[in-house]
């Protein structure tokens, strides 16, 4: 699977008002079930904007979170839930990891947008992002990048290439003297995000200077860098909504510069939902990201969600052995970076060959998947069975909710699995605080 359409654009991002005017049915669902733990009344709660369409599609007993080994990782991300639902405090971290469905950010933006609401009165930043535009694929509709200058781009899904790539499996560089780039968010949709600290993930060792700068002369910016952790940062006198960054070289020792990705961080609590995805990755691709485990360190995850494995499973040569011994290798990564962090994998989406054939490699994923919550200690989300299995990919395009490929989902599509996945979440929320809270 390499560059998919660009279905994060801005036209018809929900095109069907019939989906939006049904939100109520499946979030609110998981919603009511939380309040009714804490002992609150649902008709007292403002509405919920989750959405669903033609549920007789889903395998609703199938959206849940499996653990079939020990579960206190999951467990300990649940706790750390409590402080922010309760107190109104913590900064909790969400990373998801995966492919296409990712670097589009609907599916993951309708996890932000849910995860970053479910508590009211608290706010929290965009976290981790990449100028997908400068390396001219397709950019995620919610924040713009503008830059100059001339930039080429490689993936990690080169597989002849052993260039250092960061957690996000793409780099941009260039050659040029002087550059900029701007990044702002569009807020037609949903909040922008605002930041007070960045940092910019790049290569060190060049001799390239990394700035900010902003037009108003009150903004005030205090830069740093951090030879070892692969970084500049900066901090800004106030909260900003825009980003403008200068590459400078210095001299000419090293011609080349190489950014690895944003950072966009707070001070407020809240959950941060970074989404990390390129175009055609798979379990290898991640394996070759050199920076992987510092960059997933910086972030300091408290849940990390995979959803890689659909491009494993559409290589002619696909060795489950092999898939499984990559995400446990993928797996002990995360758990150098963050040992306390709780990991999620969710199965497959189905999906065909060529249009016309089922892909039963996606069962085969399954299974794996649900081999790895028993030996590693891992959640499972079983998308596969919760979509309805082989062949459900033909429906959901039926329905209008997946592309002609039969791989991709199109936007409405995106947005019901970002909720699918949100309930699944909040009724394990649910089921926990019935455990620890409800005497």
């Amino acid at each position: 699977m390499m560059d998919p359409q660009n279905i994060a654009g801005r036209d018809g991002i929900f095109a069907s008002d019939a989906l939006r005017r049904s939100h109520a049915v499946l979030g609110r669902t998981c919603f009511v079930a939380v309040l009714s733990v804490l002992g609150m009344d649902a008709s007292e709660a403002q509405p919920v904007p989750w959405s669903t369409t033609d549920l007789d599609l889903i395998d609703r007993a199938a959206n849940r979170i499996q653990q079939r080994g020990d579960s206190s990782g999951f467990a300990s991300w649940n706790t750390k839930l409590d402080e922010l639902v309760f107190k109104g405090q913590r900064r909790l971290n969400v990373v998801h990891i995966g492919g296409s469905h990712i670097q589009a950010d609907i599916w993951s933006q309708e996890m932000r947008h849910r995860m970053q609401t479910v508590v009211p009165g608290v706010s929290a930043g965009r976290g981790l992002i990449f100028p997908f535009t400068v390396a001219k694929t397709n950019n995620p509709w919610w924040y713009k990048v503008e830059s100059t200058g001339t930039w080429s781009s490689l993936r990690s899904v080169v597989r002849t290439d052993t260039s250092t790539i960061g957690l996000a499996g793409i780099m941009v560089g260039t050659t040029d003297t002087l550059s900029e780039m701007k990044v702002s968010f569009r807020t037609d949709l949903f909040p922008g995000h605002v930041f007070n600290r960045v940092k910019v993930l790049h290569r060190t060792d060049s001799s390239y200077a990394v700035h900010a700068f902003d037009p108003d002369s009150t903004v005030m910016i205090e830069r740093t860098v951090n030879v070892m952790g692969g970084y500049t940062e900066f901090h800004f006198n106030r909260y900003m909504d825009t980003l403008r960054l200068r590459f400078q070289r210095t001299d000419t020792a090293q011609r080349r510069f190489t950014l690895y990705g944003i950072l966009l961080e707070g001070d407020d609590p809240g959950i941060v939902y970074h989404a990390v995805g390129a175009n055609g990755a798979s379990t290898a691709s991640y394996l070759r990201c050199q920076r992987f485990v510092p960059d997933l360190a910086l972030l300091e995850p408290d849940l990390v969600i995979f959803s890689v494995g659909v491009n494993d499973a559409h290589d002619s040569e696909f060795s489950a052995a092999r898939f499984k011994r990559n995400y446990v290798d993928l797996i002990a990564r995360v758990r150098k970076a963050a040992p306390d962090a709780a990991i999620l994998l969710t199965t497959n989406s189905d999906s065909y060959f060529k249009r016309r054939i089922p892909n039963k490699k996606g069962a085969t994923v399954r299974e794996v998947m649900l081999e790895l919550s028993a030996e590693e200690n891992v959640a499972v989300w079983d998308l596969y069975s919760v979509m309805g299995g082989l062949g459900s990919i033909a429906q959901w395009q039926r329905k209008g909710l997946a592309q002609k490929d039969r791989i991709h989902f199109n936007r409405q599509g995106y947005i019901l699995l970002g909720d699918l996945m949100f309930e699944a979440l909040m009724t394990n929320y649910a089921e926990h605080l019935k455990r620890t809270v409800v005497p």
